[in-house]
């Protein structure tokens, strides 16, 4: 009989941010079916799934049971609100954190593998996007805590560095939809883009409110996310007048042959970097077993630190000093229900968590080559 070993899934399917969390435990699910199907593995994986419901509280609780069963591994949270709530179980129990979705950087911890992109992979190559291609005007918006508060900060010494302007920046709280105020100062002094660092329903809303309010005022927007994926399109509907513009390591346009033969083999609807992540971290975790024989976290991630290993993403190495991934980066706009690449940068790009050799005075250059024009929507 095949060895057992099992995972812990920390997921939320309920709750403001359900989707994101639904794929990626599709994600996770999709490649525990595919190692447990492969006998050349010589073990099979067992995963427990807790739902914490996108209730704070309930994460470490979740954590707790999952590591006080003898689980070492977790797989997931979504925010860095929940990441950061079981940081200090999973270092009292000795524990390991796969964590594969974007976050604002500024940490590390022997106890985490970061697998989803920090902001100079991320937020920093989509604001020289937008500084060349729109204007250096912009409004930030976000959802009142870590994640909003941070890449927000970021963003406004990465524009002042650029010479620009924040017009505003403004917070609200998870689950929060309405907008009017914030969007009427919008339309009375449109900016050249506005940067969304609001998270699920909230800025579901939000994009819709604006979509509206632009449509009756004759304008077009900009509006860039580092968090907004294919797992939200269905959600979003039709925005006729809103340019939406994400970055991140994954899109479906980026490796079409392998969103297909996940549909076809899982029938998965669609495919983002919620679902590529978390698929690529059970992957990983299976190979780094395999050749250890041994789920200590300790030997996982010291054979994870030894070489660049191939994935769903491409040749990824997890950095032994601060534990986060070199990643690709895409920046691709929603057409027409798929988001379409407009930019790829060159390989991957290493993780600078701390931004301490990311220099964002290379940004004070830059002048927008077109100046940004609005539309008038008749």
């Amino acid at each position: 009989m095949p060895r057992t070993f099992s995972i812990g899934l920390l997921l939320s399917t309920d709750g403001t941010y359900r989707r994101m969390g639904s794929h990626a435990l599709a994600g996770a699910r999709d490649a525990l079916a595919e190692i447990n199907e492969d006998a050349r593995h010589g073990f099979q994986l067992h995963a427990t799934h807790i739902n914490p419901q996108g209730q704070l509280g309930r994460y470490g609780e979740g954590a707790a049971a999952l590591m006080g069963a003898g689980i070492r591994h977790l797989f997931g949270t979504i925010t860095s609100a929940s990441r950061k709530e079981i940081i200090p179980d999973l270092e009292q129990r000795s524990g390991l954190l796969w964590y594969a979705c974007p976050y604002e950087g500024f940490e590390s911890s022997e106890n985490v593998l970061y697998l989803g992109g920090c902001p100079n992979q991320t937020l920093i190559p989509l604001l020289r996007y937008a500084l060349r291609t729109f204007g250096r005007r912009a409004q930030l918006i976000g959802s009142n805590y870590v994640w909003g508060w941070e890449s927000n900060r970021i963003a406004r010494e990465a524009l002042l560095a650029a010479d620009g302007e924040v017009l505003a920046e403004k917070y609200f709280h998870l689950g929060s939809t309405a907008f009017a105020e914030s969007i009427k100062a919008m339309m009375a002094d449109p900016p050249a883009f506005i940067l969304n660092n609001l998270v699920g329903e909230s800025s579901y809303a939000f994009l819709a409110q604006l979509d509206q309010a632009c449509g009756l005022g004759g304008l077009s927007l900009p509006v860039l996310s580092c968090n907004l994926t294919e797992a939200e399109l269905d959600e979003l509907g039709t925005l006729d007048n809103l340019r939406l513009l994400s970055c991140g390591p994954f899109f479906e346009a980026v490796d079409p042959l392998f969103s297909q033969r996940q549909q076809q083999r899982h029938g998965l609807q669609r495919c983002s970097h919620y679902y590529t992540g978390a698929y690529t971290a059970v992957h990983l975790f299976a190979r780094a077993l395999q050749h250890t024989g041994d789920d200590r976290p300790e030997a996982i991630t010291d054979y994870l630190h030894q070489a660049a290993l191939p994935t769903a993403l491409g040749a990824l190495r997890i950095s032994p000093h601060n534990n986060h991934t070199s990643l690709p980066s895409h920046i691709a706009e929603l057409q027409n229900g798929r988001f379409c690449l407009l930019h790829s940068e060159a390989g991957v790009v290493a993780p600078d968590p701390y931004l301490t050799a990311t220099d964002l005075n290379d940004l004070r250059p830059m002048r927008a080559t077109t100046p940004f024009q609005l539309r008038i929507v008749k």
